[in-house]
């Protein structure tokens, strides 16, 4: 089964930006798009795909849904339009299931895939937080 990660596609339902991590809980999907990808690339921009770890198929087999997808919105608090940090999000959420080399690659082509998607964007400054106590 796969697990897919890309970049929300905006429409009149998902307004907000966001790095999507789709994970397909079925072994047959019910529908293929005529690229071949399950249907999800009416939702999202796939930058990276990869098969699942044994631990991440025990879970699907416990799911009753088709599909399990995780959001890290650009607009949030702790992200900040930051693409640095949600990157860096995605990158500690996955240390468990993925070995430290392709959660390089999948950093890397999220983040080619969102400068393809926005080519204005520009990391924006941001002020040091210190600890007031510490």
């Amino acid at each position: 089964m796969k697990v897919y990660y890309g970049w929300t596609k905006k429409n009149k339902i998902a307004k907000r930006d966001a790095l999507t991590v789709i994970f397909l809980n079925a072994p047959t999907p019910l529908r293929i798009n005529k690229d071949g990808k399950d249907g999800v690339t009416q939702k999202m921009h796939i930058a990276y795909e990869r098969e699942q770890t044994k631990g991440e198929m025990q879970d699907a087999r416990l799911s009753n849904r088709i599909y399990t997808v995780f959001y890290i919105f650009m607009d949030d608090k702790k992200i900040n339009n930051s693409l640095t940090k949600a990157l860096q999000s995605n990158y500690d959420a996955d240390q468990n299931n993925v070995s430290k080399a392709e959660r390089e690659r999948i950093r890397q082509a999220l983040k080619d895939k969102y400068l393809q998607l926005n080519p204005d964007y520009k990391e924006g400054v941001f002020q040091l937080e210190l600890p007031l106590f510490g």
